[in-house]
């Protein structure tokens, strides 16, 4: 009997060096959370064999704009004509019922910007897209900046911002530079 209570309170004593050691590592974080910056800055781009203007003319065709804005695990609805200034587009999600919506802000003939609200009560996203002239055509650079105004997660989340929401913008670029090249050849 004595064997069995000995080996109760090594298992008790396992238990609580444990739970102390994931606390500490929780409480560590916790801290580390509030030295962690919460904004962020993401950037890729891409060349495209086309003309500022002729960049901007696919892109903005509402019938376009699902083909090459990918939206993890949503879609762009199709609009019709040019999307114009103040103009919204919804966004879909699988097997969700909230709605997100991209409002285009401004264009001009270098830059359009546009604000992308993913879901209701989610902080808008401040998007820019700029168009600089390069020997092998346009490059296309596509920038968000902001702050993750996410309570205890968002240091964490601005962390991985780039990676995250970086891969969509090369999967969009990388559309975006297919339809313009094969609409213009």
């Amino acid at each position: 009997m004595l064997g069995k209570s000995h080996g109760h309170s090594n298992a008790i004593y396992s238990i609580r060096r444990v739970t102390r050691i994931l606390a500490l590592v929780i409480l560590l974080l916790v801290g580390a959370g509030f030295f962690l910056p919460t904004d962020y800055r993401v950037e890729r781009s891409v060349v495209i064999d086309a003309s500022a203007a002729n960049i901007l003319d696919v892109a903005l065709d509402g019938r376009n704009l699902p083909l090459w804005m990918h939206v993890q695990n949503g879609r762009l609805r199709d609009s019709q004509g040019e999307l114009s200034v103040g103009q919204s587009v919804a966004i879909d999600y699988q097997d969700k019922a909230d709605q997100g919506a991209l409002t285009l802000l401004s264009v001009g003939p270098s830059l359009f910007t546009f604000d992308v609200r993913p879901k209701p009560n989610v902080n808008l996203v401040q998007n820019q897209i700029r168009f600089l002239s390069v020997s092998q055509g346009t490059q296309v650079i596509w920038q968000i900046e902001g702050d993750l105004d996410a309570g205890f997660i968002g240091p964490y989340l601005a962390l991985f911002a780039n990676d995250m929401a970086g891969k969509n913008f090369e999967i969009s670029l990388q559309k975006l530079k297919n339809l313009v090249e094969n609409q213009i050849q």
